[in-house]
């Protein structure tokens, strides 16, 4: 074979080669990171203490009963409001009321939340009115309507805190013989509707 044709085939070989290499694998550099998310809802835990507020026999008209409890908040999440519900049943023990309603003659004087106010600007929830009355109503016991709220607890109750409360309740005397009364008996239920407090944007 001749040189041109000993050249010839060489630099063909050559060239095939690099083709291979070229249309191999190559070394680069590379890194990688890894994020993950968690999602957990919390829990409203509201409490009533004691869950008994009055036990009270023998009420004759003209007395009052004040009391104090606490709405304790034993979740993880704050409580941005709390509806007070109420609901009666009446015993009529002699059944002599003829449809006179013990509620109506039960009066909240005053219900208080002590830690929305002030001495000097109580933050009173329920100004008086009767149980039969309040039935219809659904107040906000948690929520600061005071003028002095910059210098009072905010609105709602945080997670593991409480409010207390004062009310005071009345037998209301008509001034006229209330004789079909006694005996009675009179079961207040009050349920208190926890809600959240305002959304996050996290």
């Amino acid at each position: 074979m001749g040189i041109k044709k000993t050249l010839g085939l060489g630099i063909a070989s050559a060239a095939l080669g690099l083709s291979l290499i070229g249309g191999g694998t190559f070394a680069y550099f590379s890194d990688t990171a890894t994020s993950t998310a968690t999602f957990a809802a919390g829990t409203l835990d509201l409490n009533s203490d004691p869950s008994v507020i009055v036990d009270i026999q023998n009420l004759k008209p003209g007395d009052t009963v004040t009391k104090t409890f606490k709405l304790k908040n034993d979740g993880t999440l704050d409580i941005g409001s709390i509806l007070l519900k109420t609901t009666t049943e009446v015993t009529d023990t002699l059944g002599d009321n003829n449809g006179v309603d013990l509620s109506k003659f039960i009066k909240v004087k005053f219900l208080k939340n002590n830690d929305k106010g002030t001495i000097l600007s109580p933050e009173v929830v329920v100004y008086e009115t009767t149980l039969d009355a309040l039935k219809g109503q659904t107040p906000d016991l948690v929520n600061n309507t005071g003028w002095d709220q910059i210098l009072t607890e905010a609105d709602g109750i945080k997670a593991q805190s409480s409010d207390s409360f004062t009310v005071k309740f009345e037998f209301v005397d008509t001034g006229e013989a209330q004789n079909y009364f006694q005996k009675d008996k009179l079961k207040l239920t009050w349920n208190f509707e926890a809600k959240q407090g305002p959304k996050k944007d996290y």
